[in-house]
């Protein structure tokens, strides 16, 4: 789905005047619209021009909430004025908040602009930093911003550092820095062989990972939705016999994680560290069980 927040047309404007209204109290008349573009100085052409858009951006903005699994509900109050009313979660997080960051980032990068945000990283308080956007990637469903801070310290050393968009709480902006711009050939050569956000920057050696699956069904799903483009079938999974895949990878937090996550369906053949990585993991994850 398109940024629906991206853009001077009207449609983007009624969805970002909206959204901010919805952000500030819990209801919103829908004829505030009437007064954000003073239908009352326009001509009747142009009135109909709004509020076609007014009534496509509800549409999008009920659109993309459903997507997230949340409702734009409608309610008639005593005046039986219509009234908007959506449901944020408590964390203030709400369902739109990545669509409207990333307006912002894709901003940012189409101007050459410098960002002022608020990061909020684990188990941290959020901070401000000012940060050079310079490339976009979704793993495994979650958008990534790479780039730079400001603050050469703030990079720990790092070519670039990979932020979660979901974890910044606000961006905009700013002319304080001048932009430094970034190699989009660089970070897809660093990102080709990564299985996760980041490279493994203390061991890049790409490692011929080795699996074997026990499950047919997992074998499938394996191949029909491969998590990294290197994925390749050398044997397949039968009754008769296991199925056996292959894949070029960093060793990363996120390959472990992967592993785990498929459990007894597959087993790492090779490399022999990360198949001792694995076996000393699930050890520790039967003393959990043995101690009750």
């Amino acid at each position: 789905m398109a940024n629906i927040f991206q853009g001077e047309s009207k449609v983007a404007r009624c969805v970002r005047e909206w959204d901010r209204l919805l952000r500030e109290r819990e209801w919103v008349d829908t004829e505030i619209f009437a007064s954000i573009f003073s239908y009352d100085t326009i001509s009747g052409e142009e009135m109909f021009g709004y509020e076609k858009a007014v009534k496509k951006a509800k549409k999008e903005i009920r659109l993309a909430l459903q997507e997230r699994g949340m409702l734009l509900r409608e309610q008639a109050d005593a005046q039986d004025n219509r009234r908007l009313l959506t449901a944020y979660p408590l964390d203030n997080k709400d369902p739109l908040h990545n669509l409207r960051i990333m307006a912002v980032v894709e901003a940012a990068m189409a101007f050459s602009r410098a960002l002022q945000i608020t990061y909020s990283p684990s188990f941290h308080e959020a901070e401000e930093h000012i940060f050079h956007p310079q490339y976009l990637r979704n793993y495994n469903g979650r958008p990534y911003v790479y780039g730079v801070y400001e603050n050469e310290e703030e990079n720990n050393g790092l070519p670039f550092v990979a932020l979660p968009v979901d974890r910044i709480v606000t961006a905009r902006l700013t002319k304080a820095v001048s932009y430094r711009p970034g190699d989009q050939q660089a970070y897809e050569a660093q990102l080709r062989n990564v299985l996760g956000a980041s490279p493994n920057f203390r061991n890049p050696e790409v490692l011929e990972v080795v699996i074997r699956s026990h499950d047919q069904k997992v074998h499938k799903l394996l191949l029909s939705k491969p998590l990294h483009h290197s994925i390749r079938e050398q044997q397949p999974c039968t009754v008769e016999q296991t199925g056996l895949l292959t894949m070029r990878v960093q060793m990363t937090q996120e390959l472990y994680n992967w592993i785990l996550y498929y459990g007894k369906g597959i087993e790492v053949v090779e490399p022999a560290e990360l198949r001792k990585r694995i076996t000393i993991g699930l050890s520790q994850m039967v003393t959990y069980y043995d101690a009750k």
